[in-house]
């Protein structure tokens, strides 16, 4: 990874399931003051049949991390654009959360990713070409989060798959 500052990370994944892409934004379960999540981005590559295409793009355009108290449900709002000169169907989006972080991007050990699920995208979604859309991404926090989880920072990695409409 290529280090763009304390607070943002850059990251290229690869996938062999379709025209596709991941990003990492990040989920704040926090009581005191917010902060800013360190963000990255990554795009993969296209499957057999789809390899002409560009790989769409994923980018959190939240903003400020989401504040979350034990059994909340927050959202964060994705763009999706298409840099293809033809239409794409975005098929599924989802996204993982990872280890959670401290101010000082330390895992925390004793919070437990799971406590945090984000529900993926319900229904496909055309991108016309050169264009883009906005998508709201369901996140959840479980009613019983360990002490260990306030203030913490949920890094979290979007990835999708998409065909040519």
């Amino acid at each position: 990874m290529r280090s763009l500052g304390p607070r943002m990370e850059v990251a290229v994944a690869m996938t062999i399931l379709g025209v596709g892409a991941a990003v990492v934004a990040a989920m704040h379960l926090t009581w005191p003051e917010p902060q800013l999540p360190p963000m990255a981005y990554a795009v993969s590559n296209g499957e057999a049949g789809v390899a002409d295409l560009e790989p769409f793009v994923i980018d959190d355009i939240s903003g400020a991390p989401v504040e979350l108290t034990p059994g909340a449900e927050g959202a964060r709002l994705v763009r999706l654009s298409n840099p293809n000169h033809v239409d794409i169907v975005v098929i599924t989006l989802q996204a993982v959360p990872g280890q959670p972080q401290d101010a000082a991007h330390n895992r925390v050990p004793d919070c437990p990713s799971g406590v945090l699920t984000v529900v993926p995208m319900e229904r496909p979604v055309t991108i016309p070409p050169e264009g883009s859309v906005e998508v709201e991404m369901v996140v959840r926090i479980s009613p019983d989060v360990p002490d260990a989880c306030q203030d913490s920072v949920f890094p979290l990695t979007y990835s999708g798959r998409a065909t040519r409409g």
